[in-house]
């Protein structure tokens, strides 16, 4: 084999039922634990990551309500189960589009682009993080410019998090559509 091989080629490689298996009940592991660690937060201050949007004052009021207990407790939870959730939930959707595609019998490159979203996903993901753990490192400092930054970090997740969900829901209907209509013709 070449050894210029693609992200691609290698998804494509381990992508398979019992992969997607594993990577479920890690996601279900990690999820369960990463609600955990956030669940210090008095009051209701939802996490910043949890948001579509946010101004630096509101930045700045969480981690203010947080407290310095809290916002060590965030730098920690963030630079452990926060970075480890995006990178499975990552590849578990990656799987997951690639294996749909594939029952689908689309082979075409640009069909094969679409496992690489939930990866961008990843990236906006991780930079949010250290965009606001940088914050909360920093606190009381002000650092507006950061914040505005990790607000559309965390809007562009958002968005290519629909954009994901909406793909594997379409993708999952032409599977089942695929089955059925497979079924109608062996009867």
């Amino acid at each position: 084999m070449p050894n210029n091989q693609t992200s691609q080629s290698w998804l494509e490689r381990v992508a398979s039922w019992r992969f997607l298996a594993v990577l479920v009940v890690l996601y279900g592991v990690v999820f369960t634990f990463l609600m955990r660690g956030m669940g210090g937060a008095p009051g209701d201050n939802q996490p910043l990551d949890l948001m579509f949007s946010y101004s630096p004052e509101q930045v700045y009021a969480n981690l203010a309500q947080l407290g310095e207990a809290g916002r060590k407790t965030r730098i920690l939870v963030s630079s452990t189960l926060d970075t480890a959730y995006p990178l499975v939930y990552s590849m578990l959707f990656a799987v997951l589009i690639t294996l749909l595609t594939r029952f689908l019998g689309w082979t075409h490159k640009v069909w094969k682009w679409l496992a690489l979203l939930p990866f961008v996903i990843l990236a906006f993901d991780l930079s949010e993080n250290l965009s606001i753990n940088v914050m909360a490192f920093r606190y009381p400092e002000r650092m507006a410019a950061l914040a505005q930054a990790a607000s559309l970090f965390t809007s562009l997740k958002w968005i290519f998090v629909g954009l994901v969900l909406a793909s594997l829901a379409v993708l999952a209907l032409l599977s089942v559509f695929r089955l059925f209509r497979g079924q109608g013709r062996g009867a």
